[in-house]
């Protein structure tokens, strides 16, 4: 009898919990609460939302942790920096948040957080969008979200503050030093590829570098960056076709983040098309050598 008790105390503990986790119902997605404008359309109303964790322990100099980044999905509008110096998640914890949407000095983010649950942990963070340092520098579009910039050289390694400035030839790019700078400092000159989450502080787009990790030195695919022209693409990121934004013809290659060489043909049209469907996902760097010049840029393959 007493097993039979002890049994449904159990059973009964199991449907509690189930039911707790189900009873709050997701409300509005990231990307509902960025709205694809400056300031959220949903400004001032309490909403319930879910992501996956991917950044935590967001520190002020002044303030100490005050909070991080949730990510719904790779691609723009699909994350958020949540205010929040209670909870303590981990990266790759998925989490269900009741919060109210603010705009704190014109960023977009969650506080007043009232229900907080870790549904699960471990998971995989969404691939981070590869986006060129002046789009990120002016994009409204990536605030709150994953993304990673690559081969761009270090031009301010001490802007103060913590900050530096990166350029990948389409503009300065400034990251922050919240969660992470380098023990020695940034070296002017060098080339970087930089992964973390956009934030937007002192009227200014800013990279928040999560972790050394996140960081790698020099070149990643032996291109020399020097002297290179930015390739505009567009899709960009893309499922299949991307077509490349110049009228010049010439030889195309295109490598993984390896360095290996996936893709190699002569473009023979202005503008040309490329198909990318049977490269697995992943970030990609495509190259194009003209009779006047040579281009490069990186994609997203979805």
């Amino acid at each position: 009898m007493k097993h039979i008790y002890m049994t449904g105390v159990a059973l009964f503990a199991m449907l509690f919990t189930f039911n707790e986790a189900s009873s709050q119902a997701i409300t509005h997605s990231i990307a509902e609460i960025q709205g694809e404008l400056f300031s959220s359309p949903l400004l001032g109303q309490s909403v319930t939302t879910t992501g996956i964790v991917s950044a935590n322990n967001v520190t002020s100099s002044t303030s100490g942790v005050i909070g991080y980044f949730v990510q719904d999905g790779s691609g723009p509008w699909n994350g958020v920096f949540v205010f929040d110096n209670t909870q303590a998640p981990n990266v790759g914890d998925e989490i269900v948040i009741e919060a109210e949407v603010q705009e704190y000095f014109d960023v977009t983010e969650l506080g007043n957080v009232s229900y907080f649950q870790v549904i699960s942990s471990g998971n995989d963070v969404p691939a981070p969008s590869v986006v060129t340092t002046g789009e990120l520098a002016s994009s409204e579009a990536y605030e709150g979200c994953f993304v990673q910039i690559i081969n761009a050289i270090c031009t301010n390694p001490d802007a103060d503050y913590g900050e530096a400035f990166f350029d990948d030839g389409s503009g300065e790019l400034k990251t922050n030093d919240y969660m992470y700078l380098p023990a020695d400092g940034w070296i002017q000159g060098e080339t970087y590829s930089i992964a973390g989450c956009m934030h937007y502080t002192f009227e200014e787009y800013k990279l928040e570098v999560r972790s050394e990790a996140d960081v790698t030195v020099g070149q990643v695919n032996g291109v020399a960056h020097h002297g290179l022209q930015f390739l505009k693409t567009y899709p960009n990121p893309t499922s299949d076709i991307v077509r490349l934004g110049t009228d010049e013809i010439g030889a195309l290659t295109v490598v993984d983040m390896t360095g290996r060489l996936v893709l190699q043909l002569n473009t023979l049209e202005a503008y040309a098309t490329i198909n990318l469907s049977a490269l697995p996902t992943g970030c990609y760097i495509i190259s194009l050598e003209t009779a006047s010049a040579q281009y490069q840029s990186t994609i997203q393959k979805l």
